[in-house]
């Protein structure tokens, strides 16, 4: 078998496969037909002691996956057309030089089919390739809009736990503010009261009665609004100095109160100005 003359016959035929693909304008004119049945029929009907051709698998692969890829111009589908449109219009009529007539129909149906076969499995290969990319990518999708839904569920419960503790919290400061007005009031109603009777009871225990009501009030409105500083501010640290102080006063206080009740100051000091009025008042009596 002589190699060097079937890659040149190999060759050819790539070059007319690649030819036949480029457009389809090629097999316009009767001349350019002739031209490429000429071709064929050189390489599939060789001249008296060259070899007889046999078309390779590997060859119309490469040439249509050159072409597919775009390495080299043209279509693999006008590749199909051109070939249909040879197998449909070839005929016959030239002859060898022995005189013999040249038919290459069944060549040229074969390289028809085969390359037709090629065609349709790249193509039933590309849908089967696109269609798997679809079913990925349908996939892909599912799959984010799952996560998107557990994520937009999170969030709606943490939204919804959110808005429940607000409402929680609203209610707990308005019943807070509720507590606040009502003490408030009731505290200087009662020292109204208190103060009222300011001149039938004792000064001991009507100063005794303010300032417990003052540490009582303190207490509950510093407690009431420290209460909702934790709701509004979770985090916020809150000092309890002022208050102790406060308180420190209130009971030196309550001390002082209770200290000149038990010595009697008032008493004391009302009896000393009692002597000193009587004094005065036989001093100014004058004598007979």
């Amino acid at each position: 078998m002589d190699l060097a003359s079937e890659e040149r016959q190999r060759n050819e035929f790539r070059n007319i496969l690649f030819e036949l693909s480029e457009s389809q304008e090629i097999l316009k004119e009767k001349f350019d037909r002739s031209r490429i049945y000429r071709r064929l029929e050189a390489l599939y009907h060789p001249s008296v002691g060259e070899q007889s051709f046999r078309h390779f698998y590997s060859d119309i692969f490469s040439v249509l996956t050159t072409v597919k890829q775009g390495d080299k111009p043209g279509s693999i589908d006008v590749l199909g057309q051109n070939l249909s449109e040879i197998r449909k219009g070839y005929q016959a009529i030239n002859t060898d030089q022995a005189g013999n007539v040249i038919d290459i129909s069944d060549s040229i149906n074969k390289l028809y089919d085969h390359v037709s076969l090629d065609i349709a499995r790249m193509g039933y290969s590309d849908a089967a390739d696109w269609r798997l990319s679809q079913e990925s990518n349908l996939a892909n999708i599912r799959a984010q809009i799952s996560e998107i839904g557990d994520t937009f569920n999170e969030r709606t419960k943490i939204v919804e736990e959110r808005l429940g503790n607000a409402q929680r919290e609203y209610i707990a400061i308005l019943g807070i503010f509720a507590a606040v007005v009502l003490a408030f009031t009731g505290g200087i109603a009662f020292s109204t009261s208190v103060l009222q009777n300011l001149h039938i009871s004792s000064i001991y225990r009507i100063v005794l009665a303010v300032v417990i009501i003052g540490l009582v009030l303190v207490n509950l409105l510093y407690g009431l609004f420290y209460y909702i500083g934790q709701l509004v501010n979770k985090n916020a640290e809150n000092n309890l100095k002022p208050l102790w102080i406060v308180n420190l006063v209130f009971l030196l206080i309550l001390i002082a109160i209770i200290f000149a009740w038990y010595c009697g100051f008032v008493e004391k000091r009302n009896t000393r100005i009692n002597e000193n009025g009587t004094s005065i008042q036989i001093e100014a009596v004058p004598e007979s």
